[in-house]
């Protein structure tokens, strides 16, 4: 039996042919099963990221509504919630800020919060995607009377 002889018969077996179909399609299917794990691990990232922005977000408006505000107890919900998202979602650096925010706050019931914005508003900006900004906050705080009685 000559060389192409053996090859030829080799090449029309049965479990050559099988090995032409499994083999492409064990490969595809790794393929296929590769990408939709690394889909789930990227959508996962994302929504954790997502999330993470969002409760940084709300702490910088509960922050923003306590700096300046000339009756703390009113808007004091809103800064409890506001470091304890930090805490839990904020850097390393945003959680130091918060908790000596908490620990001046304890000690002279006055704190100041502009370092922690700052860091904060400069954070959130750059996982949006947005230029970075310099300078000062502007904080307004407009007066409302009481209400006129007829």
């Amino acid at each position: 039996m000559s060389r192409d002889d053996y090859t030829g018969s080799m090449n029309n077996s049965p479990s050559y042919q099988i090995a032409q179909i499994l083999v492409p399609a064990l490969v595809a299917l790794t393929v296929v099963a590769l990408a939709h794990y690394f889909t789930l691990k990227r959508e996962a990232a994302n929504k954790r990221r997502e999330q993470r922005i969002g409760y940084l977000i709300a702490a910088y408006r509960g922050l923003s509504k306590g700096n300046n505000h000339p009756r703390l107890y009113e808007v004091a919900d809103d800064l409890e919630q506001a470091v304890s998202d930090i805490q839990l979602f904020g850097t390393p650096e945003q959680i130091q800020l918060a908790q000596a925010f908490g620990d001046q706050l304890g000690r002279t019931q006055e704190a100041d919060l502009d370092e922690l914005l700052f860091e904060l508003r400069n954070s959130l900006r750059k996982e949006l995607g947005q230029k970075p900004v310099s300078g000062r906050i502007l904080w307004l705080r407009i007066g409302r009377g009481e209400k006129q009685k007829s």
